[in-house]
């Protein structure tokens, strides 16, 4: 029996990690093709994704170590806060404005209010054990997935004001004025013209001329 517990929980884990690449590889592609809508430097064409599903899973890793969460919680809560990205990016390509409105207490409701409701009831009713603590930790995974959402977000502000910060200052104590370099030819090669104008002549001093 102890071999079939530990059977199912190496196929819940493995199913859970499949539904975490996979949430986590159409929230990539969704950023990856809005990128043309959001103001940023076009080489920045895998480094936004990449860097919003990093701050996704160091976030989480952060928070579900915090509480000693399972492993299976943390994913858990990298697959719900992607998801949750994912429902605002749909509403938008769907152009649901009203919807954009309330997705944020919508969210709210389902990933906040109502795990915090069930863990209030699995304190108050379920015995002391394994069981328990089960259930207390996953809703507070799933609460954990909004904490996510809204700790990446303000990341994302404060990582762009360090970035644009850091270049402004690359640009300020840089050498755009440094002289350019001197191109030797090669020997036998037809010498470039030079870019210096021609040197303006004096008007003639002859008072015969006109």
């Amino acid at each position: 029996m102890r071999l079939i517990g530990k059977l199912r929980f190496s196929i819940g884990a493995i199913m859970m990690f499949i539904l975490m690449v996979a949430t986590g590889a159409a929230l990539f592609v969704k950023i990856q093709q809005n990128e043309p809508a959001v103001i940023i430097p076009l080489d920045w064409g895998t480094d936004v994704p990449s860097l919003f599903l990093l701050a996704i899973a160091l976030t989480a890793v952060a928070l579900g170590s915090w509480k000693e969460h399972s492993a299976i919680q943390i994913m858990l809560q990298v697959t719900l806060a992607c998801f949750g990205c994912l429902t605002l990016i749909w509403i938008s390509e769907a152009q649901y404005e009203r919807a954009i409105r309330y997705w944020c207490q919508a969210t709210f409701a389902a990933s906040v209010t109502l795990p915090m409701l069930a863990r209030r009831y699995v304190k108050s009713s379920f015995p002391r054990g394994p069981r328990r603590d089960s259930w207390k930790k996953t809703s507070e995974a799933v609460f954990f997935s909004f904490m996510t959402m809204m700790l990446i977000t303000l990341g994302a502000l404060f990582q762009a004001g360090v970035y644009l910060a850091a270049t402004n200052l690359m640009s300020v104590t840089g050498s755009p004025l440094s002289p350019p370099a001197i191109v030797v030819p090669a020997p036998g090669s037809p010498i470039p013209p030079t870019s210096i104008p021609p040197t303006l002549t004096p008007p003639s001093l002859d008072p015969e001329s006109p």
